[in-house]
């Protein structure tokens, strides 16, 4: 468990970063962009990632799995690298001249061209070679690098709302040199030289990474399609109202999801090693800790919603807070989804079940978004959203506790929400007789957490034991 500790801290060590960098740069775009600008931003931001997240067909999370399998074996981790990392190329060269094409008939023409960067790291990037080695570190330097050299270029390029372009520039710059910088670090495990890659090999890995792709796809849609949606229908703000909303509904998230990160290969190496118990250990724990955060997250997070918007984003986003409301569920849907699918499901190759959960997830995704968007707008996308979410909960779960006993650990994580209900009437209490500012905001979840922590005490909560414990030992070793 040493080496899930410390990739687990990596994780969050960035994660920090990621929490601390929209809580820095979020109220200052909203004002300086506006929500038609940044709007118009996040469009952009959006369709790009489609072209990347197309042009991979599926080989990220495939890439994590093969090199987990043979990381024990140098000779085939060098082989599989060097096939894997060939047919990215190929692929990021064929989806560069697709998106050159599609550049001509968008919207934005000029932004489309800046975004070509931001494609082309999507090929380049090696991290799902140190994820798959669990090496954390490197993937996780690469991304501070990225985030931190990003927030810092906001405020000194940034100043007006005809500075948007910059913005894009920013993103997509940022993204593509910590890609680049990043593939020095391979030099740690072989050295960087020609290889011959056969052609059967390609093959091979495209059919491979095949069945990840489809299941990607899915997921892109559901993603994707809000906010493509809202721009069509109805305007570029209101897919900044969406995107704002989510972006405030990740901060907490975030800290649950680096699990999927850290967890699913070290999940894929024990089930090459047919250690089923192991993972079913593993797995409990999962989602007994994804319980014990997500819930209160969610509360609280609703709970703040109103008091935290209006001097955090500025008046013009105060559609947000309802936005937020309609979206709170995604916190603990989103962390079981990543133990049933991003861990399991795809450590063990069931690529069908994935491909059959989002395919129908996205479907009802796109048709709830048609009827809703244009008589609820933001609000109508995050309900389509938490609909798509809660079917592939359903149509994942079915097939893990068929497999694994874990209905005990499920049943017991209900729990964790009437422990998290007092948490709710606490900071929508402060909401109602203080003013909206940073104070207050300070104090709903400072107040929360005391308050939440306490009723785990009064209740003798095994999970806030174990982690008093664990804090303890780790200060006793300072």
């Amino acid at each position: 468990m040493g080496k899930l500790v410390k990739n687990y801290i990596y994780n969050v060590m960035y994660q920090m970063l990621v929490f601390i960098a929209p809580l820095v740069t979020a109220p200052y775009l909203t004002r300086v962009l506006g929500a038609e600008r940044l709007g118009i931003s996040n469009y952009v931001l959006t369709v790009a990632t489609v072209f990347g997240t197309v042009g991979l067909i599926g080989t990220q999370n495939y890439a994590i799995r093969e090199v987990a399998y043979v990381k024990n074996n140098p000779r085939k981790l060098e082989e599989t690298f060097y096939e894997i990392f060939t047919l990215r190329f190929v692929l990021g060269i064929l989806t560069l001249l697709v998106y050159a094409l599609y550049i001509h008939l968008a919207a934005y023409p000029y932004l489309m061209l800046i975004m070509t960067l931001y494609v082309s790291a999507w090929f380049i990037d090696p991290c799902w070679f140190f994820i798959g080695m669990e090496d954390m570190g490197k993937a996780v330097a690469r991304n501070f690098f990225a985030k931190a050299g990003n927030v810092i270029g906001i405020f000194i390029f940034v100043k007006t709302q005809d500075d948007y372009v910059n913005y894009i520039w920013l993103l997509s710059s940022m993204t593509l040199l910590a890609s680049l910088l990043a593939i020095p670090q391979l030099w740690k495990y072989f050295h960087i030289h020609l290889v011959k890659v056969s052609l059967t090999q390609l093959i091979y890995h495209t059919k491979g990474a095949l069945g990840l792709f489809w299941p990607q796809m899915a997921i892109l849609v559901y993603i994707s399609a809000d906010k493509i949606l809202l721009e069509y229908l109805i305007s570029p703000a209101s897919v900044a109202y969406y995107d704002q909303a989510e972006k405030l509904i990740k901060i907490p998230l975030s800290f649950i999801t680096v699990l999927s990160t850290v967890m699913m290969p070290r999940l894929a190496s024990q089930f090459a090693s047919h250690n089923m118990e192991t993972i079913r250990q593993y797995l409990a724990e999962i989602i007994r800790f994804s319980a014990f955060l997500s819930f209160p997250m969610m509360f609280g997070i609703m709970g703040i919603a109103s008091t935290l918007v209006p001097w955090f984003l500025g008046k013009e986003f105060e559609p947000v807070v309802s936005v937020i409301w309609a979206l709170a569920p995604l916190i603990p849907l989103s962390s079981m989804i990543g133990i049933s699918g991003d861990q399991y499901l795809v450590a063990t190759g069931q690529t069908k079940v994935l491909t059959l959960s989002y395919i129908v997830a996205a479907l009802v995704n796109v048709v709830v978004n048609i009827i809703l968007i244009p008589r609820y707008a933001a609000v109508g996308s995050a309900i389509a959203t938490i609909c798509a979410y809660g079917l592939i909960l359903v149509i994942q779960y079915k097939v893990l506790l068929r497999e694994i006993s874990l209905l005990d650990p499920i049943l017991n994580s209900f729990s964790y929400i009437w422990k998290s209900i007092p948490i709710f009437l606490f900071v929508l209490g402060l909401a109602y007789i203080l003013h909206d500012n940073f104070i207050t905001t300070l104090l709903q979840i400072l107040g929360g957490g005391l308050l939440y922590i306490g009723v785990l005490l009064i209740t003798k909560d095994k999970m806030i034991f174990f982690l008093l414990k664990s804090i303890s030992r780790m200060l006793t070793r300072i």
